[in-house]
């Protein structure tokens, strides 16, 4: 008796330890955007962005958005008030988009760090230790002033999780713009896991230990951000698997006839790099021909992919 009691607890130890290791599979990629309200107001719409690996149980939400100003609020439950929302959508090839909007009044002026984190990042992420056991972490800055022209972050138009090849040059462009016509700037940090760590053994995709060369086989891999254009350029992936990376989108405003940074957004961006083939499409272009400045051309470009 003792010992299928035993047993029991044993298998029961088991398995509920396994269920946590499955139950923590989840997401793969996010960022956060503030968006001022009509009028001389503090009262902000904030958009939580995450996507999510369909391949886990384990729905996205679970976790704290923090307003940078004292107040903590569950994602989930806010998104249950009047006025907020909860979005999800899949995508397929196991990615769900999740976006959750939360209104939100500051209390005064100041600059304020909006962060959400919550358990755990999907699995199997190549470029970090355990990514299936780290938290999932990212924060956005945002400068709150109603006496200013109105303030919001740059919003980023492509989804944060962006495929490649093997062997092929890989650019991801996270179409940034900003509603106020604040410039923007682009800058590589390391994901975290939370707002004082980054993740554990983290390692550039253009590591060694992931192999690969340039695309025309000249050299060593690289990995770098235009930090004007947002190009992020890898230069050429030689594994499979998932890696995640993350920039923040930095927003400049001239104040006083000085730029002054108003605010960031960061992007932990997952990319998926696949066996597959990726050639660039054939572009018949018209030969050249001579015009005077002002003149309207009308021809055709073909493209075929």
């Amino acid at each position: 008796m003792k010992r299928q009691l035993g047993l029991s607890l044993f298998f029961l130890i088991i398995s509920f330890f396994s269920f946590l290791k499955v139950e923590a599979t989840h997401i793969r990629a996010g960022e956060i955007i503030a968006t001022r309200l009509p009028g001389p107001t503090l009262t902000y719409r904030i958009t939580v962005i995450a996507y999510r690996d369909t391949g886990s149980p384990v729905p996205f939400g679970a976790g704290n958005l923090n307003f940078g100003d004292g107040r903590i609020v569950n994602l989930e439950q806010a998104s249950q008030i009047a006025g907020n929302s909860f979005v999800r959508t899949d995508l397929g090839n196991s990615v769900e988009s999740n976006i959750v909007t939360i209104i939100h009044t500051f209390q005064g002026a100041g600059f304020y760090t909006i962060s959400y984190g919550e358990d755990f990042r999907n699995e199997f992420v190549l470029n970090m230790i355990e990514s299936v056991s780290t938290p999932f972490y990212i924060e956005t800055q945002l400068l709150v002033d109603p006496f200013l022209t109105v303030t919001n972050t740059p919003e980023l138009l492509v989804p944060p999780v962006d495929r490649g090849c093997t062997n092929v040059r890989f650019i991801h462009n996270p179409g940034a713009f900003d509603l106020d016509g604040d410039s923007i700037a682009y800058k590589l940090v390391v994901p975290k896991q939370t707002r004082t760590r980054e993740v554990n053994g983290y390692r550039p995709p253009n590591d060694p230990i992931f192999g690969g060369t340039t695309q025309g086989g000249t050299g060593a891999p690289t990995f770098a951000l235009d930090s004007i254009t947002g190009d992020l350029i890898w230069d050429s992936p030689g594994t499979t698997g998932e890696y995640n990376v993350a920039f923040i989108v930095e927003e400049w405003r001239r104040i006083n006839g000085e730029f002054v940074r108003i605010g960031y957004v960061t992007r932990d961006l997952q990319i998926i790099i696949e066996d597959c083939d990726n050639d660039p499409p054939d572009v018949q272009i018209p030969q050249d021909i001579c015009v005077v400045a002002g003149t309207l051309i009308t021809e055709e470009i073909l493209g075929i992919d």
